[in-house]
């Protein structure tokens, strides 16, 4: 019974994590946006599995009430195997649904809803982010003010503003919600922060019509700045070099192959989260009856 539910959720778990270097090859805003749909995916299969199969292990460990009880054929009958995964997917969901609460917690400590789009911090640090939040806020220490050109600071500026423009906050949060839960996509969610960063770079050159090379240089001349705030997204995060080396570049021209690909493993993945679904409420269904 065990394979029978939870087998869907884990070839989705490998097909996401296999195919999404495939993202690569696509425009940055694209691949960020791809990589939010995988991370759903497999955030909304995994939750509701793991509760399903963390109930039937507390039965099977003993635990016997109402709320277990119900759940307790999903594991297979023979000790001790049904009480060893019950109650370990038992304890990552709630540890997951512990480490989601952290997250929005920190978010909303983070999240930014005045009316101020730019606050320059009186320091000597250097620094740009944008904190989350619709208001879009973009934090800039006088440090790294006074350490750029005119020019070099409109890269930064733009690359901030593309931040606030596109939402990217809430990529963010997303990943990190889908990776409190299910710790293996971190990978996936890597992967999109260094895409949601070459998005705001090529809409940087864009906004200000900026040589790439100078781009370049100013992300290089930034890099050495402290992390941003976990929730946030700042210039200088995420795959400095090949960023700067993806900017020394002409910009991308995605083969139709390279799109045709993606879409198969798009469609793959939310089949089979779907899939995952499926079986996880009809077996609920079929036990609360």
């Amino acid at each position: 019974m065990i394979n029978f539910v939870a087998l869907p959720l884990v070839i989705t778990l490998a097909v996401t994590l296999l195919g999404s270097r495939l993202l690569d090859r696509l425009r940055p805003a694209a691949a960020a946006r791809c990589s939010a749909v995988l991370l759903t995916s497999v955030g909304v299969a995994s939750i509701p599995t793991m509760w399903l199969i963390g109930l039937s292990g507390l039965a099977h460990a003993g635990l016997h009430n109402p709320v277990t009880d119900w759940s307790q054929h999903l594991l297979p009958g023979y000790r001790p195997i049904g009480a060893i995964i019950g109650v370990a997917a038992f304890i990552a969901a709630v540890v997951g649904t512990f480490r989601a609460g952290r997250v929005l917690a920190h978010h909303r400590r983070l999240r930014c809803t005045d009316t101020c789009p730019i606050e320059f911090i009186d320091t000597d640090e250097v620094y740009a982010y944008t904190l989350p939040g619709p208001a879009g806020t973009i934090a800039i220490s006088d440090g790294l003010r006074n350490a750029l050109d005119d020019a070099e600071f409109d890269v930064v500026l733009a690359h901030e503003q593309a931040h606030a423009r596109h939402r990217h906050d809430r990529y963010k949060l997303l990943a990190l919600i889908a990776t409190a839960f299910v710790p293996p996509i971190e990978p996936v969610m890597k992967r999109l922060d260094y895409y949601l960063e070459r998005w705001a770079d090529e809409e940087a050159l864009t906004q200000t019509g900026a040589d790439r090379r100078l781009a370049a240089r100013t992300i290089a001349k930034v890099a050495l700045s402290g992390p941003s705030p976990k929730p946030a997204l700042g210039i200088a995060d995420h795959g400095i070099a090949a960023r700067a080396t993806a900017l020394l570049e002409p910009p991308m021209n995605p083969a139709v192959t390279a799109r045709m690909h993606t879409s198969m493993l798009i469609a793959s993945t939310v089949a089979l989260a779907t899939y995952q679904l499926h079986h996880s409420a009809m077996f609920a269904t079929e036990l609360i009856r």
